[in-house]
């Protein structure tokens, strides 16, 4: 695999109150420069906690690009999670993530991000 999870993936604030918009950090390095990366976050489709899209509609998955070289570098997200339908108010809620390199090869990781309020 040609990207590599140097620092896993942090979520902040955490905990946190919804909505917000919480910040996801993480570290990758590529054995490759300049490759270019696909990074989805999905949300468990049965509990009530969602993240807003660009358009400010709710969704439970969110989807960005970003290219990585070999040196290790701080991928910053900035996505609003918001409450809707669904089983809850749960205490905390996973964030998956899956990223995709340019051969089509996923590498995942996630956060529990934990609710007040």
């Amino acid at each position: 695999m040609a990207i590599q999870i140097r620092v896993n993936l942090q979520a902040s604030p955490n905990p946190t109150s919804l909505p917000r918009r919480v910040e996801f950090t993480q570290t990758l390095r590529s054995n490759r420069d300049g490759e270019p990366i696909t990074v989805t976050y999905s949300l468990d489709p049965a509990h009530d906690v969602w993240f807003q899209d660009s358009d400010g509609n709710p969704a439970k998955s969110v989807q960005r690009t970003e290219t990585v070289g070999k040196a290790d570098q701080v991928c910053v997200d900035r996505i609003t999670l918001q409450r809707g339908a669904g089983a809850g108010p749960a205490a905390g809620v996973q964030v998956n993530q899956t990223i995709t390199d340019s051969a089509g090869i996923t590498l995942g990781d996630l956060v529990t991000l934990q609710l007040t309020g």
